[in-house]
């Protein structure tokens, strides 16, 4: 079923497919899953690429700070909304 939602193109299309499992119940949820993913995936690429690019630069990664999950929200919301 969730193949067929991603693959889905419109609204419409989208309402059709979820209208026979409670309607509109579930697409808050998704929406906040692959929401709340992203927002890992930024927190995990910057903690992992940040120490190397900052060592490759010639600088140490003493000072290095890891981003936080309320860091990561802020830049997932910017970027989102560009």
């Amino acid at each position: 079923m969730l193949k067929e939602i991603i693959m889905l193109g419109g609204g419409d299309e989208v309402k059709s497919v979820l209208g026979g499992i409670g309607g509109g119940i579930w697409v808050i949820p998704i929406i906040i899953l692959f929401f709340s993913l992203k927002i890992f995936a930024i927190q995990w690429a910057y903690n992992k690429i940040a120490p190397r690019l900052i060592s490759s630069w010639g600088n140490s990664t003493q000072q290095f700070k890891p981003l936080t999950f309320d860091e990561a929200l802020t830049l997932t919301l910017l970027i989102s909304f560009l």
